[in-house]
């Protein structure tokens, strides 16, 4: 390789690869995580940039946007499907994500998008307009679901507590009518011995008075 050649950068890769490394760190931005696939493509286009192959370089710098938009829409599919896949009420959605119903339909098209992409290996700009649209769309989506998830735990808390309760009243309840029904039986049962002694007291004493009655008449 002649490193003393001057290397002909031209707008295009410029401009490629600008909106690639804007893709990337956006990417790591909302993610929180380095998209490594499409910082080994900028890798790659720099490699090629240094062999003063342009266009080489170009094509890995169009690689390096799609792999950054895919990591993107690939992240908020994830918070998306996991936010969809709790036990959340429909009650309680609709009450504080209205739109809830219409985030399933983001999500397929996400995927598709996502399906689709992996399948482009040239620069498509209706491709990269459609993934910007939906990427908004998903960002918007999570703003909701940011907004609401505090007041939806609330409820779920509200919720969890008032079944307790209600158990726990259930419960109490069954205590205090086995209370009352074992106090029942108890009456129940003292009165039958306190019965049977009175019986065996007036036995004895009808007894004792006929034995008396007997010793007398003699």
């Amino acid at each position: 390789m002649d490193t003393g050649k001057a290397i002909d950068v031209g707008s295009d890769f410029r401009d490629a690869f600008e909106r690639a490394e804007d893709a990337a760190k956006f990417a790591e931005r909302v993610s929180g995580e380095v998209a490594i696939p499409s910082v080994n493509q900028l890798r790659y286009a720099l490699c090629h940039l240094m062999e003063n192959d342009a266009e080489a370089a170009k094509r890995h710098c169009i690689r390096a946007r799609y792999d950054a938009y895919e990591a993107a829409v690939g992240y908020f599919l994830d918070y998306v499907r996991n936010f969809l896949g709790q036990r959340i009420p429909q009650e309680t959605l609709d009450r504080f994500l209205p739109n809830w119903r219409q985030y399933r339909a983001a999500f397929i098209r996400g995927r598709d998008c996502l399906s689709h992409m992996r399948k482009l290996r040239d620069e498509d700009k209706s491709a990269f307009s459609t993934v910007e649209s939906i990427i908004g769309e998903l960002i918007t989506i999570r703003g909701e679901i940011d907004a609401a998830f505090t007041e939806i735990q609330s409820e779920q808390l509200r919720k969890q507590e008032s079944e307790r309760l209600a158990a726990e009243r259930e419960q109490q309840d069954r205590e205090d009518a086995k209370a009352r029904e074992d106090r029942r039986r108890y009456v129940i049962s003292l009165g039958w011995s306190v019965g049977g002694v009175i019986v065996g007291i007036l036995g004895s004493v009808i007894g004792i008075i006929g034995l008396v009655l007997t010793m007398k008449s003699v």
